[in-house]
């Protein structure tokens, strides 16, 4: 849950380019966003050290430091940057203000200061309503065991924002995770119910259907696309297939999909996870090295992981253990990449 809202708000961040009017000589500013959409985070704080000493733009550089620093997991450090860069905003900048609050926000969710958190959003609400704002403080009450407060911030969340697939399904999965499904029902037959025969709702009921393990009915919609899918489709569809185990179809469609749009560390590590269901582990291992080659680190994080499992499935637990230890200090927010290593330590 911690790591879904993040991805989805750094997304909707890297599409803001109104937020504030930066006007010239914003080559570091603009280098160190291309970093973090590419997950480039280590190169991306460069980068934004680079905006700070010239000493322009400093809201935007401070911004930027903090999502990256999030990405990384130094949640302190992300909140310290956030801070400074509400701190340098102007009176008129709500809507500035009110986007870097949601970062902090997220950032002491992240974190487990979810007090602390919720009381950032009632901040930003002051600033006008945020469906965004709501949907994380409601993510605050459940964990903090105040499922009804929860409840009415995922209602007005909804109510703010009715049509949001994102915001629908993911007010689902946080009851999911708590074993209360029955509960988060509602908000998927809202999803479901949202009436419309375009692309972007054909593809958004598919995921619904993905998620709730009705592959069936997700490649149904899917197939409504045949003339207009588009990558994310495409990769949504190799996924069912997977999930149906039916390695033969989805190997085939990986490959037509880097033909089609490039090679990409996502997509070989869509080949790896065949692989490793065909248990052909010298063919995932060929993979994984295809896919960390590319300048692309987006996904690259689940190669590295996925190269973790495939030397236990060769039962080489001693390279298993090294390249556990590595991936840790390079992802130390991974709670399954923890798991994994403290797992092998007993090996």
């Amino acid at each position: 849950m911690k790591k879904r809202f993040a991805i989805i708000l750094t997304a909707a961040a890297l599409s803001m380019t109104g937020c504030s009017l930066l006007g010239q000589d914003t080559y570091y500013i603009d280098q160190g966003m291309e970093q973090i959409n590419s997950g480039n985070y280590e190169e991306a704080l460069t980068s934004f050290s680079s905006a700070e000493q010239e000493g322009k733009h400093l809201v935007e550089s401070y911004r930027g430091s903090g999502m990256a620093y999030m990405a990384l997991g130094e949640y302190d450090k992300a909140v310290e940057a956030f801070d400074r860069a509400v701190d340098l905003t102007k009176e008129k900048q709500k809507d500035v203000r009110k986007d870097i609050l949601m970062y902090k926000a997220t950032a002491l969710y992240q974190s487990g200061d979810y007090e602390g958190a919720a009381k950032v959003c009632d901040t930003i609400q002051t600033f006008g309503d945020s469906a965004d704002a709501y949907y994380l403080q409601g993510l605050c009450y459940m964990e903090l065991d105040e499922k009804d407060k929860a409840g009415v911030d995922f209602t007005t969340a909804v109510k703010l924002s009715p049509q949001d697939y994102d915001l629908l399904l993911n007010i689902y999965e946080c009851y999911d995770d708590k074993n209360l499904s029955a509960e988060g029902d509602a908000y998927l037959q809202q999803a479901l119910a949202i009436n419309s025969d375009d692309s972007e709702d054909i593809y958004q009921k598919a995921r619904i259907y993905y998620f709730l393990g009705d592959y069936d009915d997700a490649k149904t919609e899917l197939n409504k696309m045949a003339d207009s899918m588009d990558e994310r489709s495409t990769m949504l569809l190799c996924r069912t297939y997977m999930k149906q185990d039916d390695t033969a179809h989805a190997r085939q469609l990986y490959q037509q999909y880097m033909d089609k749009y490039g090679e990409t560390p996502e997509a070989y590590n869509g080949m790896v996870l065949c692989d490793i269901t065909d248990e052909n582990y010298d063919s995932a291992l060929e993979n994984i090295t295809k896919g960390l080659a590319l300048s692309n680190d987006k996904g690259k994080q689940d190669l590295y992981f996925n190269e973790i499992v495939v030397y236990e499935k060769k039962l080489d637990f001693a390279t298993a253990k090294e390249k556990a230890a590595e991936y840790v200090k390079n992802y130390p927010a991974d709670e399954a990449g923890i798991r994994e290593n403290n797992f092998l330590k007993t090996r």
